[in-house]
This record gives structure tokens, C-alpha cells and sequence, in this order.
């Protein structure tokens, strides 16, 4: 009897247009292992027809309505207004393709209105260099920013009313439960604009007004920084840097804060030094970028893949180059150590304000000193300054009580400001927004460690005599290297202050 119901009931299913498991996700713009995750919680309905599954079009249609974003109290008029602030204009609204196609998505005006302006968003966004996006809600609206340069700048405001459509809109194009709005999420989405190809992470979180949203904007590989082309590095510090990717084994450090750039140095390091003849692997969290001859894996701490147990498992591989995305415990900390004395080349990076911080918050986690100092052969810190913009900028006189600290920290970091120094300042125009900097170029410290630093490390030395021994071995420190650039002309006095650490701290 039971087997007859079975029949019938795919009998009934099959005289309906019918989805294979890749078809119905396809038409979703989900994964197949979403897809099935939303099959056995109930939320789709599927039959099994022999030993595969089989979905209505109807029922793909009827849960696609329900997950779509609703737009009916969103006022078109306000949304083509916004729409019509937006700086990269119109014709670049339209260049924007999105990798995801939600099927009967936009549909009524009011969803085709919403759906342009996110890609009106994302297009200003690129045009404008951006890395990050910010929508937040608040009493009286909804504010666009964008991260240019390092710094937020107001993109436009958004009627209240918008803000769930809107909201829904990028979260179901990120992949994005739309149930589920009283946690935090993360999603991924890929857009083409220019015949560039863009990938946008995505996370929400819930707030007062309404969920925020942060999207970062990660241009493909064309766009990676390489060592022979503008990365700010000067000449004695890319040496240094490029003896120690090229050396057998041992364990680099690049430290800083979040958005400094290290994981772009530490691509450009591996993109020079390691090809082919070289098996390199990568623990990231997540993988940013692609890289060629690379085996690049995603920690999934609900899976139980966390860096430690990635770290482990590459020994297995029989790898020459291991990458680690962040060295956060004393576990991981020992481990990459461990790689780096056993005939590896082990790259990783830290958040630490200087090179010598690294040593001593390495020290103070348990790292034993003796296994720090054998396997640690490079150390760097580093930070973003803004670049002077180029049709703008004009001589500066800085303002004393900015220069003069500086000045003395550079002086202690190991470099002397010259008598006659080409301070610049921008006066702000149409190329650079009215800010007066366009683009962004790194500041570096970089410590080689020598058999001096490593008898200091083994002694536990004071950081203060560490950096002593740094600077008369030829490191220049964050400030000297900020002044430096500030007396080229490259940056400015206030951002080099604004971006290096006040006494080492």
C-alpha cells in the first residue's frame, strides 16, 4: 500500500514541470548545499523521483515570492531621486551586472526602482575606488557611506521608508536568509562593471533602526599590488623583504591594524617569490584573492577547520610555503614557529602597532623564547597614509604642534628631517572629492632579525632596547618612515601623525 502512495505521489509530481537539484538552485541563485539544507528544514518542498530529487516550478515560484523583498511602501519618486545623486551617473548605473539572477526579481516598479539603486550603489562605489560600503538606518533615514582612502565619506540619504526593500534587496542577492533579522549574517555576492569583476563580502547586523549593513568591495587579482610597481616600500626595506621570501625557511611576521594592507604585501611577496616549482598553502579567513600555483583553503569554525587545525593537517602536504591569515593564539603561534624551524618558508600576520610589539606580544602569550628566536627572520609593521592629490596639491606649512612630536619620534626611529622639506597639502577639487588625497601608499617598519635580536629575544629583552638595537641596524620606524614621506610631498603632516602611533603605543 505504501509503495503504491509513493507512486502516485511522483506520478502527480512528474505530470508538473519539473527541477533537477542544479536546475532549482540555479534558479534560486543559491548552492545545491543550500538548497538541500532548505529541503530537509521543510522550507522547499521536494520529491524524490527514483534516487534524485525533483522540485516544482510552482513551489520554486511560491518560496521565491515569499523571500523576495517587499517594496510596496517604497514611494518611486524618492528612490529616483536618490538615484539621480548618485556621482558615478546614470550610464554607470547600468553597467553594473550582477552574478546572481533572482528569479521574478525586480518585478513590480517599486522592486525595479530598488534593485537599480543597489546598483547604482555599487557602482559609485567602484567608480569611486571605495572599499567598503556602509548602510546604516536611523530616525530619520537611511545613510550610504563609503570608506575612500581609509576614511568615511557620505554617499546619500535614503527615505525611511526605503529601508527594509532596500535592505532585503542586498541580502537576497548576497545569499542572505531574509527570515532571520534578530542576528548577525554574512553573505557574498560578485558583480562586472567595466570588465572589471568585483566580489562584495557582506555582513548585517541588527540595530535600533533597522539591520546595518557592511559590504566590502574586492577588486580581482589584475588588481593586486606587486613588489616591483607602488606599494611605498623603500628601496632598503623591499630588500629586506624580498631576502627573507627567498630564504629556505624561517617564519615572517606583517603586523597592523585591520586595513593596512598586510594580507596585499603578503600576496605580492608570494606572487614575486613562489611559482610553480614551489607548493604553497594558505589558511585565510577568507580567501580575499586567488592566486596562482596557490592552494588557498577558508577557515569554517563550525566545521571544526580553524587555523590551528588547517596548519596541521598542510604538514601532511609536504609544503615548501605555508601561509597563515592571522596568528591569534599561543596554539597558532607555536605551530607556525614549529613550520618555520622544520624547513619552511612560514608567512603570517598579526595585529601589533610596531615590529617589535610582535616579539613582545609573542613573549607575554607563552611563546618560549628560545623557539622564537631560531625561527623569527623578519618582522614588519605598517599602516596607510593618504597620497597627496596629484591635481591639487600645493606647498604646505605644517602646523608646529603637529610637526614637532613628529619630528622627534622620527628623529628616535631613525630619521633626521632634512632643512629644506617639500611640504604639500591638497586643496581639495573634483578629482579627489574636496578631500584633498587621492589614492593611499603603505608606511613601513621593517626589522631583520639578526644574531644581536635574536640573543635580545632569547633574554626577553625590553621592548625599548629591542628597538634601539632595530634602529642602529637600519630600521627606520612608522614615524620616520611618515615624516619621510611627508617631507617628499607624498602625504601630508596631519595624515602621517593621524595614522602613526603616538610614543610606540
Amino acid at each position: 500500500m505504501r509503495r503504491r502512495r509513493r507512486s502516485s505521489k511522483s506520478q502527480q509530481a512528474e505530470s508538473e514541470e519539473m527541477f533537477s537539484l542544479e536546475q532549482a538552485a540555479a534558479a534560486l541563485g543559491v548552492s545545491r548545499s543550500t538548497l538541500y539544507r532548505w529541503q530537509n528544514q521543510g522550507r522547499v518542498q521536494g520529491f524524490k523521483v527514483g534516487r534524485q530529487w525533483r522540485f516544482k516550478r510552482s513551489d520554486l515560484e511560491n518560496f521565491s515570492k515569499m523571500t523576495h523583498p517587499s517594496a510596496a511602501s517604497v514611494n518611486v519618486g524618492d528612490i529616483s531621486e536618490a538615484l539621480s545623486r548618485i556621482p558615478a551617473g546614470a550610464d554607470a548605473v547600468d553597467d553594473v551586472s550582477l552574478d546572481r539572477v533572482l528569479p521574478g526579481y525586480p518585478a513590480t516598479e517599486e522592486e525595479k526602482a530598488i534593485e537599480r539603486l543597489f546598483r547604482g550603489i555599487l557602482a559609485s562605489a567602484a567608480k569611486d575606488a571605495a572599499t567598503d560600503v556602509h548602510i546604516d538606518a536611523a530616525r530619520d533615514g537611511t545613510t550610504v557611506r563609503e570608506r575612500l582612502d581609509g576614511v568615511l565619506h557620505e554617499a546619500m540619504r535614503l527615505p525611511r521608508s526605503a529601508h527594509g526593500a532596500f535592505l532585503s534587496c542586498i541580502k537576497a542577492y548576497a545569499g542572505i536568509p531574509l527570515d532571520q533579522r534578530g542576528i548577525p549574517h554574512d553573505g557574498r555576492f560578485s558583480f562586472t562593471m567595466s570588465d572589471k569583476e568585483y566580489d562584495v563580502r557582506t555582513a548585517t547586523i541588527p540595530a535600533t533602526y533597522g539591520e546595518s549593513v557592511a559590504m566590502r568591495l574586492l577588486p580581482q587579482a589584475d588588481t593586486l599590488i606587486r613588489l616591483d610597481g607602488p606599494h611605498g616600500m623603500s628601496d632598503r626595506d623591499l630588500a629586506a623583504y624580498r631576502r627573507a621570501l627567498h630564504e629556505p625557511c624561517g617564519m615572517l611576521i606583517v603586523a597592523g591594524p585591520t586595513g593596512s594592507g598586510k594580507t596585499s604585501i603578503l600576496y605580492a611577496g608570494m606572487l614575486e617569490a613562489i611559482g610553480p616549482q614551489k607548493k604553497t598553502m594558505t589558511v585565510e579567513d577568507p580567501v580575499e584573492y586567488a592566486l596562482p600555483h596557490v592552494t588557498q583553503t577558508a577557515v569554517n569554525r563550525k566545521a571544526g577547520y580553524t587555523y590551528e587545525a588547517a596548519l596541521r593537517s598542510f604538514m601532511r602536504h609536504d609544503p615548501d610555503v605555508v601561509m597563515c591569515g592571522n596568528m591569534r593564539t599561543l596554539e597558532s603561534a607555536e605551530i607556525c614557529a614549529q613550520i618555520a624551524l622544520t624547513g619552511h618558508l612560514m608567512l603570517t600576520q598579526m595585529h601589533a602597532s610596531s615590529a617589535v610589539e610582535v616579539i613582545a606580544r609573542l613573549l607575554d602569550m607563552g611563546l618560549e623564547p628560545s623557539l622564537l628566536s631560531q625561527s623569527l627572520i623578519y618582522v614588519s609593521a605598517q599602516r596607510l597614509v593618504r597620497r597627496i592629490c596629484s591635481e591639487c596639491g600645493q606647498p604646505d606649512e605644517p602646523d608646529f604642534n603637529l610637526l614637532s612630536p613628529l619630528a622627534e619620534q622620527a628623529r628616535v626611529g631613525g630619521y633626521q628631517l632634512p632643512d629644506m622639506p617639500k611640504f604639500m597639502c591638497g586643496a581639495g577639487c573634483d578629482n579627489c572629492r574636496g578631500t584633498g588625497y587621492r589614492g593611499r601608499t603603505g608606511i613601513y617598519e621593517v626589522l631583520e632579525v639578526n644574531r644581536e635580536i635574536q640573543r635580545l629575544i632569547a633574554r626577553r629583552a625590553p621592548k625599548e632596547e629591542m628597538e634601539e638595537a632595530a634602529v642602529r641596524n637600519g630600521m627606520t620606524t612608522l614615524a620616520a618612515d611618515g615624516l619621510r614621506k611627508a617631507a617628499e610631498g607624498i602625504t601630508s603632516v596631519a595624515e602621517a601623525a593621524r595614522v602613526v602611533p603616538s610614543n610606540g603605543d
